[in-house]
């Protein structure tokens, strides 16, 4: 699957007829609001904000164990830089990495393994 990266100036949200939108609902941030999500919170990075959401699914599919290429197309990330921002979630991803080998140690094609002796 691969995305492909759109003009900068394209729209994200385009209305149903693919133009720009007349509004854009308050829906999100009224109930923000109503459920006190921010309240006290006076650093605008700590806010919760629509943006928050995207983050969000991107944390959630690198702790799940989804590779970091992968995640990139599904943003659609133009570097694979900006994605390794969400490294830092799966530490143990080198070991488990490195566990796979002896999980099903017969399913490896021994003609192709260098043995040292």
């Amino acid at each position: 699957m691969s995305i492909e990266q759109g003009d900068p100036d394209q729209l994200i949200f385009p209305d149903k007829n693919g133009k720009v939108m007349a509004g854009v609902s308050n829906s999100f941030k009224d109930t923000v609001n109503e459920l006190g999500f921010n309240d006290g919170i006076t650093d605008r990075r700590q806010k919760l904000v629509f943006h928050s959401l995207r983050h969000t699914c991107a944390s959630w599919l690198v702790m799940s164990g989804v590779d970091l290429y992968v995640v990139k197309e599904i943003l659609g990330h133009a570097s694979i830089a900006m994605t390794e921002r969400y490294s830092h979630l799966r530490p143990g991803h080198l070991h488990s990495a490195m566990a796979k080998l002896s999980e099903n140690p017969s399913s490896v094609n021994k003609s192709r393994v260098l043995t040292l002796k």
